[in-house]
């Protein structure tokens, strides 16, 4: 029964995932590089079968707390969408739709607005709906009688603890709406510090500041990616299918929720766990201090999740995927679907396109197999990279260059980005009063966190 439910929310995640509206289509940055298509799938599905982690605590990152993995998620879901079901032959993906508008703009909390999403809002048209409290007494996001979520974007579902960030953006408008700002005034704000943490927060966590930095430096013809060189952005598959899929590997298999539920696994087919698609049980509000740092008791004794390492291991909760059909087939293996999907789409190896961005490509210790003489899937690369290079503690240079020249360059060309107009974050929002505007900041400011007291 249980996996039952969970192929039934899957498929209601995906239904409800396509936005009214949307402005990009995919595309490639490495046009002159040819396709990485040498592995059989089989020869994939044997590789990824070495990717289960076996959960060990020397894959903690200590550096970068969990609460950046599920911002990553976030982000990810705020700017692609791929509809297109997993190939199983050859396919261009140059002019497929990106079912997301590609901009920092939030479309997975606002939707198409009050006037085209009118389901998200409340009466006045102005706050956004939010359960306080859901029937089981905690804070979530509205709910069908199904327990299908009623949001933009249906992925911010897909887990409790994504789910409860969207809260506190949705919380976060409302705070606004409150002080007296009109609709349009109040998603500018939130809009605009959003782009801040991207840009100044979340980048310089996982790509490092040096990366972060030269990507901002960087004219739009000295970066590897400008966006919208032929019109409307265009989403580089390069980014979409690979790099930015690092994000896999930081995922634990189990986090505590709060002081109270002990750790619960992101995803099981046995065991109680933290999937979305439902009301959130009780006892089971996020304490914020769990994920981020700012927000960390100092009385807690057993700290902060942190993420796992970026490396090539995948945790168990995500090494298989409840997808409905699939178990039988054997084709649930996340890892396995990352790197068929970029066979498909012709995306070029790791090797190759390291060596186009100047970087000594790692040995990936794979050369040696059927199938991989010739080099490396880009996504397992970029991992493997990032595990040798930096110790897993942030993405290496190459996944780190398509990662930062893509968001850089797509605020970049969005005339109304705080990348193009004079902005800091309002002062006021700094709940550490440390000169900084972090997510931390926003879950204060939303009323869903607490700044720490001080031990003693």
């Amino acid at each position: 029964m249980k996996l039952l439910v969970l192929m039934l929310w899957l498929v209601v995640m995906l239904a409800m995932a396509v936005p009214a509206q949307a402005d990009s289509k995919f595309g490639r940055i490495f046009n002159g590089l040819p396709g990485f298509r040498d592995p059989t799938a089989q020869q994939l599905a044997d590789l990824a079968q070495t990717q289960l982690d076996p959960n060990l605590a020397a894959q903690d990152n200590l550096v970068v707390p969990s609460g950046f993995t599920y911002m990553g998620q976030f982000l990810d879901h705020d700017l692609t969408l791929d509809t297109q079901p997993q190939p199983t032959r050859n396919i261009n993906p140059v002019g497929l739709r990106n079912s997301r508008t590609f901009k920092l703009d939030l479309d997975s909390v606002y939707g198409d607005g009050p006037s085209g999403s009118p389901e998200l809002f409340a009466a006045d048209k102005k706050h956004l709906l939010v359960q306080e409290p859901n029937p089981n007494g905690v804070r979530d996001v509205p709910r069908r009688a199904d327990g299908s979520a009623i949001i933009a974007e249906g992925r911010n579902d897909e887990n409790e603890i994504i789910g409860q960030l969207q809260v506190g953006f949705l919380k976060f408008h409302n705070a606004l709406i409150d002080q007296g700002l009109s609709f349009n005034q109040a998603r500018r704000v939130v809009i605009d510090h959003w782009q801040w943490i991207v840009l100044h927060e979340y980048l310089p966590a996982v790509l490092g500041q040096t990366a972060t930095d030269n990507a901002l430096k960087r004219t739009r013809k000295a970066s590897i990616f400008d966006p919208a060189a032929k019109g409307d952005p265009f989403t580089p598959v390069e980014f979409s299918v690979a790099a930015f899929r690092f994000g896999h590997s930081e995922v634990r298999r189990a986090y505590e929720v709060n002081e109270t539920t002990g750790k619960i696994q992101v995803l099981s087919f046995t065991a109680p766990d933290l999937r979305g698609g439902r009301e959130i049980p009780a006892g089971r509000e996020i304490a914020w201090g769990n994920f981020f740092n700012e927000l960390t008791d100092p009385d807690d004794a057993d700290g902060v999740n942190h993420t796992r390492d970026i490396d090539t291991l995948i945790s168990l909760s995500l090494f298989q995927l409840p997808i409905p059909g699939a178990e039988a087939a054997g084709d649930n293996v996340l890892a396995f679907r990352n790197m068929l999907r970029a066979k498909f789409y012709g995306l070029p190896s790791y090797e190759r396109v390291a060596r186009k961005l100047g970087v000594t490509p790692v040995n990936t210790g794979i050369s040696g197999r059927a199938g991989f003489k010739n080099g490396t899937p880009l996504w397992y690369g970029i991992l493997k990279e990032s595990e040798d290079r930096n110790d897993g503690l942030i993405v290496g240079r190459t996944g780190a260059r398509i990662i930062a020249d893509t968001i850089v360059g797509v605020a970049r060309v969005d005339k109304s980005s705080i990348l193009n107009r004079s902005f800091k974050p309002d002062p006021d929002f700094d709940a550490n009063a440390d000169g900084k505007f972090t997510m931390a900041d926003l879950l204060v400011v939303a009323g869903v966190a607490d700044v720490p007291t001080e031990a003693g």
